[in-house]
């Protein structure tokens, strides 16, 4: 299903919607954010379960969601957003606010950062689908973002920036839209 720059950008801009998460976290309160995105969190999850074990849902499913716009691996798998919305629900769980939302920021504005650069720019092949170009730009989007919004030692902000973009690039069995937002959490956590 992966067709190329065009797409990459449509999944960007789906991929942007997550914004509504950081940005939501840090106007409202711990609990009222919990409160609205756990429910989501079921529902979105849920649908997308089913989508993989009912037909029939599946179809609705892809003519609501556009089966062009899933990933190859998603076509047996949760789809990446999903994988988000449980990154994130653990990230606001687990973490300090200090901690958890330049991470949740940095699973979003760095990753469509490596996806635009690596569509565009990327020539020198890391891990797969994975470019040098992408991963740099992860890690300048992940620097740039904890140098406004984290208040921990500079060390940090490197090693935090330093393991999410490990944590992009490298082939985990894991999505990194999963562990993206946990690790970098969890190394800014030990700086605040």
């Amino acid at each position: 299903m992966d067709q190329g720059p065009k797409l990459e950008l449509k999944r960007d801009l789906m991929h942007s919607l997550g914004l509504a998460i950081p940005i939501g976290y840090s106007l409202l309160p711990k609990e009222t954010v919990l409160l609205c995105l756990i429910p989501v969190f079921f529902l979105y999850v849920g649908s997308d379960l089913l989508r993989l074990f009912h037909k029939g849902f599946r179809r609705f499913f892809y003519r609501f969601i556009g089966a062009k716009l899933l990933k190859d691996r998603e076509e047996r798998n949760l789809i990446g957003s999903s994988y988000f919305l449980i990154g994130s629900v653990l990230t606001i769980l687990l973490f300090d606010r200090g901690a958890a939302l330049p991470a949740l920021f940095i699973a979003v504005l760095a990753d469509i950062a490596a996806s635009g650069a690596g569509s565009l720019w990327g020539r020198h092949r890391l891990f797969g689908s994975k470019s040098l170009e992408g991963s740099a730009a992860f890690l300048l989007t992940s620097l740039a973002i904890l140098q406004l919004a984290y208040s921990g030692p500079w060390t940090y902000k490197a090693s935090g920036a330093l393991v999410a973009t490990l944590a992009e690039a490298l082939p985990l069995r894991l999505d990194d839209n999963l562990v993206v937002p946990l690790v970098a959490a969890a190394v800014l956590q030990m700086g605040l």
